[in-house]
């Protein structure tokens, strides 16, 4: 292999060029992903919250109306019945892909329920006040990690 002062120069220059284009790359991907990463834990939480559905798919009755979800868990933290935890959960499994773990949490009425296994660094998070129909609110915290 030969090696001149005039090659040598080109392959220094090429190198710093392709540093400085992979260095300006992936600071303009680390933004525009810590942005999206600050709008996840909305979307999640919005979603989870859109569903509706009928009340005696998770309680026991005849009660065939329909119900948002903040509804249906805000009666689940009150009487201690139903499936709505476990649908809750399998609920959030699917909306969350599987590569975050998360944690979300629920008070009404004084009584706290969580669903998720989340731990580690958060890195997103959301809390919303949403009022039930019943008049009271219900606060709601989602962690994803």
């Amino acid at each position: 292999m030969r090696s001149g002062k005039k090659g040598m120069a080109a392959v220094i220059d090429a190198f710093i060029f392709i540093t400085i284009i992979g260095l300006i790359a992936a600071g303009m991907f680390a933004y525009s992903h810590s942005a999206d990463r600050d709008a996840m834990a909305k979307e999640y939480h919005d979603s989870f919250f859109a569903i509706e559905l009928r009340t005696n798919d998770l309680f026991e009755g005849t009660d065939t109306q329909c119900a948002m979800m903040c509804d249906l868990i805000a009666a689940h933290i009150a009487s201690d019945e139903g499936t709505v935890r476990e649908y809750a959960e399998e609920t959030m499994n699917n909306i969350i892909p599987p590569i975050y773990g998360y944690k979300f949490v629920f008070e009404y009425d004084g009584h706290t329920m969580s669903i998720g296994n989340g731990d580690g660094r958060v890195i997103s998070q959301y809390s919303s006040d949403t009022v039930i129909i019943s008049g009271k609110t219900m606060h709601s915290a989602l962690y994803v990690y």
